[in-house]
């Protein structure tokens, strides 16, 4: 956090210690270092011991602080114009998500900032593993450092909307101590559970699909999909339908194990439902998911995802579907996760989700514009747009429906793959990002993360048993007291300005 403060222009860091201490329970040291060995973590965590590093920094001078980061977990804080206090789970200290990934709770940070007293800046972390403590919590403090940081943009704390559906602020009558207290009891009686390593024997990834030219499933609420797995050598996800010269194809991420890496590939599909061999179409030296397949000006484009080797790049087809060729990178120095572009009026939105320093990059959503295609991308606002699992991180191309805009996102809450949630952009600028959740889609006891529809074929990706598997059955489910069609339920218009062009039609 020190060094991200650091990089913040004129910002000058000093640091300060508090009276008292407040120490994990026995064990946890050697628990973190059993993760370490058991899982392969390198490089320094969230409770590696850097006493040295600190005390390079400045003292703080009483009085003399512009802000305070009260990281102490005291019931009071130093005096200063304006403090910011982290809350985990409603507990001052970083105990409160350990204490609620052992009691299998959601994730909630709340940012106390004195110059908004009754209205905490919130964050909603995922957890690439809820059962590996050290790693859900580097992914947890890191989500609180982009919270912060974001709170500081906003001098006097007055931004009052940030995209994030509120969350009330967390009472205790008891106090933060108690609430630490509390915590840390909790966290001792349960941690030994997490020593385990857990095996996913035999779950993975598999795509499905359907034809229907007339109902989607947001109209039939329920339908079956036909399964295609990866055998014995990988798997299948991240499906995207495309039609071209009356040929339906699904370009997919297809993960080799052999190869330790995803790479692009395409399966072709006829009207009566067989599917051909996935033949992958673009490889890399690096990790390649999510193909977003569009056509603009003539061109079909790819932008796959290529976090793992820090930029976006955008691919032409030369001979669609098998040959492309890389024509520009859209954006270097930075790992960003299913890129997913929109056209305005003025250009193009990208929605990225970042993974910054350690967090998961299932919780944050950054949102970037672009004059043209290739053109130089600005970024929205200060910080991320979202930092919510529950709809951050995007799972498929934008659908238009009835007027409206919905943006499929990845529930990734209780952990990667849950679920997709429908959010409908009501609107979309340079100071505005707002969205509702209108709707979930489920495949029953498997998870899912991405959904598309084209030109009639509608297609999901699916997690779990999927060996054998020929048939899988997929269910939206509108949020929300109103049961009643999305086609009839009375909701504000899309603002005309919004313009946007490049969205699928359901």
């Amino acid at each position: 956090m020190a060094h991200a403060l650091a990089e913040v222009p004129d910002s000058q860091i000093s640091r300060s210690f508090a009276p008292l201490s407040y120490p994990l329970p026995p064990g946890s040291r050697l628990l973190f270092e059993l993760e370490r060995l058991i899982y392969g973590f390198r490089g320094l965590g969230a409770m590696d011991r850097m006493e040295s590093a600190l005390l390079s920094l400045p003292l703080q001078q009483a009085g003399q602080a512009d802000v305070v980061i009260d990281l102490s977990g005291e019931e009071t804080s130093p005096e200063a114009p304006r403090i910011l206090r982290p809350f985990f789970n409603g507990v001052p200290s970083e105990i409160g998500i350990m204490a609620a990934l052992a009691n299998d709770q959601d994730l909630l940070v709340e940012l106390h900032d004195t110059a908004r007293p009754s209205n905490p800046w919130t964050a909603r972390p995922a957890s690439q593993d809820r059962e590996v403590f050290s790693a859900s919590l580097d992914a947890s403090l890191s989500c609180a450092t982009a919270l912060i940081l974001k709170a500081l943009h906003h001098e006097n704390g007055s931004l009052d909307f940030d995209g994030v559906p509120r969350a009330k602020s967390t009472k205790r009558s008891s106090g933060p101590m108690s609430a630490l207290g509390f915590a840390t009891s909790s966290f001792a009686a349960k941690s030994g559970r997490l020593l385990d390593k857990i095996i996913r024997g035999g779950k993975c990834w598999a795509i499905g699909w359907r034809f229907d030219e007339t109902a989607s499933l947001f109209d039939k609420r329920e339908a079956p999909f036909q399964v295609l797995s990866g055998g014995s050598s990988g798997y299948l996800a991240d499906p995207f339908p495309f039609r071209h010269n009356g040929q339906d194809f699904i370009f997919v991420e297809q993960y080799l194990y052999s190869k330790s890496r995803g790479c692009i590939a395409v399966v072709a599909l006829d009207r009566n439902g067989a599917a051909s061999a996935p033949r992958i179409v673009l490889e890399e030296s690096h990790h390649l998911s999510y193909p977003f397949v569009f056509a603009h000006e003539g061109q079909i484009w790819m932008i796959p995802e290529s976090g793992a080797a820090r930029h976006v790049a955008l691919y032409r087809a030369v001979e669609f579907p098998y040959r492309w060729t890389r024509e520009a990178c859209l954006m270097e120095k930075i790992e960003g996760y299913d890129v997913t572009p929109l056209r305005d009026q003025d250009g193009f939105w990208f929605f990225v989700s970042p993974r910054l320093w350690t967090s998961s990059s299932w919780d944050m959503l950054d949102l970037y514009h672009a004059d043209s295609l290739t053109a130089s991308w600005t970024r929205h606002g200060a910080g991320p747009a979202l930092i919510d699992a529950r709809f951050s991180r995007p799972a498929g191309a934008v659908i238009e429906r009835n007027g409206h805009y919905l943006r499929p996102a990845q529930d990734c809450s209780r952990g990667y793959g849950g679920a997709v949630t429908l959010c409908r952009i009501d609107a979309i600028s340079f100071s505005d990002f707002i969205q509702v959740p209108v709707g979930r889609i489920e495949a029953g006891s498997f998870g899912c993360h991405t959904y598309n529809r084209h030109a009639g074929c509608e297609t999901i990706d699916i997690f779990g048993q999927v060996g054998g598997l020929q048939e899988a059955t997929v269910s939206y489910v509108p949020l929300g007291s109103d049961t009643r069609s999305p086609a009839t339920v009375d909701e504000p218009a899309l603002p005309a300005g919004l313009g946007i062009g490049l969205a699928t039609r359901s």
